[in-house]
Parts: structure tokens; sequence; C-alpha cells
């Protein structure tokens, strides 16, 4: 194993459910987060087909991905989502966040992305970078030129996996020399935890991803816990 990472999701302190989904596999190299979207009726179902579809995929495709099979790993998430919703009528309306990372080698890895969920790079120097955009009404208000942007707007996903609404994905290689360290996480982490927290309690103990990432949960819990929490700390080995 080139990196080792550790993963733990919790339901929060508010919610009766936990839509939150991960997936840690080091002997691959492949770590993902899912968040099932709240409007929809079955965000619970849609976080867990999304982790189940991406093992799928990268077991048929492997590491070496480029970009037409990267692209293809997402389209085929978003296709089971779509389709599982299309035939349970219980469940019409799927839809979940996707962020995923995988490890190909020593310097470079992939990220493949919808929705607000967020990979983080860390450095011991420069601290915990953000490597992926929101993909949020805000963030497209932003994009835009706007210099008001309403909270309610945060909350308000333009593109994600599933409800026919996955419009775009990101999928970029990265260096992974540029950092000792990465975090994966659900916005239950990030929107409760300010940005300095997490830098801080990543520099006290990134070694030690379990106890990272039980660090980075109790915050969220201390701090309110409003959403469902999940985090996965991966190590350089």
């Amino acid at each position: 194993m080139l990196f080792f990472g550790f993963g733990a999701t919790d339901i929060g302190n508010q919610r009766e459910r936990n839509e939150d989904a991960f997936l840690v596999e080091n002997e691959a190299g492949w770590f993902a987060v899912a968040d099932g979207v709240g409007g929809s009726a079955g965000g619970h179902i849609a976080c867990k087909l999304a982790i189940e579809e991406f093992k799928q995929r990268m077991t048929e495709e492997g590491n070496g991905l480029t970009d037409e099979s990267g692209q293809r790993v997402l389209r085929g998430i978003n296709n089971a989502i779509v389709d599982y919703g299309l035939t349970h009528l219980s469940t019409p309306n799927l839809a979940t966040t996707f962020t995923a990372f995988v490890i190909k080698n020593d310097h470079q890895g992939y990220l493949l992305h919808a929705g607000d969920s967020r990979l983080y790079g860390f450095h011991e120097e420069r601290g915990l970078m953000p490597l992926t955009q929101e993909h949020t009404l805000a963030n497209e208000k932003r994009k835009q030129g706007q210099d008001f942007v309403d909270v309610e707007s945060e909350n308000v996903l333009v593109n994600c996996m599933g409800n026919f609404s996955m419009i775009w994905s990101e999928y970029r290689q990265i260096d992974l020399a540029n950092y000792d360290a990465f975090l994966i996480c659900t916005d239950g982490l990030n929107k409760m935890v300010p940005q300095p927290r997490l830098d801080q309690i990543m520099r006290g103990s990134w070694r030690e991803p379990k106890a990272c990432v039980t660090r980075l949960i109790d915050m969220a819990l201390q701090l309110g816990g409003f959403d469902n929490v999940t985090a996965i700390v991966i190590k350089r080995q």
C-alpha cells in the first residue's frame, strides 16, 4: 500500500437517519464519500448505490484511469441511481453527492467529483487546501461575479448524481508529491467545523488517520452536529 486511509461516519445530533456512505479500499487505493440529498425521498439509498456502483466500476476499469474511463465510471454511477429510481416507484427521486479519490501510484491520483462533498490536500507547511469546487447555486453566482450570495443558495446543488441531474462532473489528475495527506468529507464536517479548526486537527494528528478522523467527527458533533458527518483521512505510508 502506497497510502493508508481510515474512514468513519456518524448520524449526527439532529438527523433520524444516516444518509452518508463511504468507501475505504486501502489495497486498491480507492476512497469515496457520498451524501444523499435530503430533498430526495431516497437519499439513504442513493448514497449507498453510488458507493456500490463505484466499487463495481473500478473493479472493471482498474486504477489506470483515463479521461474517457473516468467519465465512464461517473456516468455509470449516475445511470445506476437514475435506473433504480425509475424501477422503484417508492423512491422515484434519488440523488446524492459523490467524491472519490483514486490512487494510481506513488505520484499520481485521480479525483472524481459531483456535488458539494470535499477533497482536501494537506501539507505540513502549507496546511489544508481544498481540491474540489462545490457544485452549488451560491458558487455559480460567485463565478458570475455576484458580490452578495444568500445563505439559502449555499445548500442548493446544481449538480449531483441521480435524478437526471448530473450535468457535469469533475475528473482530473492530482500530483500526490504536493501533499502529505488527504481529507475527504461530506458537508456535515466542513460546514460545521471552520477550516482553521480542520487545519489544526489535521496538523496535530494526520499521521494517525483513525485518531484524526475521530477528532474531526467529534469536533463536528461538539459544534452542533446538525447533519450526518463522514470523514476519511489518507496518509502517505
